[in-house]
């Protein structure tokens, strides 16, 4: 059987692919199955954290860290693409000069946007505080003119910091809203309920827990595969990535 990466499915994921599961066990007869304590608790912990997860979902502040990690995403992205046509520029001072900042952000990763908040915004400030203190590439932005650029993309990630901590705030003093912990008491609850049909599929080979089992199987295979894909672009991330 499939087993399901459940620390490696975002917040959205994980929630579907455990009410998933619940509507699998709806359609059978969990109190002839002797499943339903199981179920039970899983789905109690799952209801929390759908609540907590629309709940943040629909906060202002949300809103507003999405508006500003695009913000600095777009800085970044617009940054570089102008230094990279400097690259080919015909007076050899400007190519030079763009070619040193090119060598700085690319050897923190081709992919910065995809990065996830917390990756992103250290990278971002490691980007800025070179470019203002290391004298070759402090003056290849004045080479460049490029202080604007370079203000934009220090003022976006100080934004979306600011942002993003009062949002750590607002969890802090909603406790039902710390997903992580909650995702980890379903996982426990889910990995007992199956074991439990696993261990009735061995000892009275009904039907039902076959269907049951294969079904999870399909259906785990299904999100990992969502999670592979991610992964061969180049665009995983950890569970803590709650933007998605």
């Amino acid at each position: 059987m499939n087993t399901p990466y459940l620390n490696r499915y975002r917040n959205g994921e994980y929630l579907q692919y455990m009410k998933d599961i619940l509507e699998l066990l709806a359609k059978q007869d969990i109190d002839a199955l002797s499943l339903t304590n199981q179920k039970n608790a899983l789905e109690a912990i799952i209801n929390t954290i759908d609540t907590s997860f629309q709940q943040a979902q629909g906060s202002a502040i949300t809103q507003e860290i999405i508006a500003l990690d695009e913000r600095r995403d777009r800085a970044i992205i617009g940054f570089r693409s102008v230094i990279d046509g400097y690259t080919y520029h015909f007076q050899n001072n400007m190519a030079t000069a763009a070619k040193a900042l090119i060598t700085n952000i690319s050897s923190h990763g081709d992919s910065i946007p995809r990065m996830s908040y917390q990756e992103e915004t250290a990278i971002l400030n490691s980007i800025v505080k070179d470019m203002e203190t290391e004298g070759e590439l402090s003056q290849a932005i004045t080479t460049l003119n490029l202080g604007s650029w370079l203000a934009e993309l220090k003022t976006a990630n100080q934004n979306f910091t600011s942002k993003y901590l009062e949002r750590v705030g607002e969890a802090a003093a909603n406790q039902s809203a710390d997903i992580p912990q909650l995702r980890g008491n379903a996982t426990e609850a889910y990995r007992t309920l199956i074991t439990h049909i696993q261990a009735h599929q061995t000892l009275s080979g009904t039907a039902a827990y076959t269907t049951i089992i294969n079904q999870v199987d399909v259906l785990a295979g299904q999100y990992n595969q969502v999670v592979d894909n991610r992964s061969n672009n180049g665009v995983e991330t950890t569970t803590d990535s709650s933007n998605q």
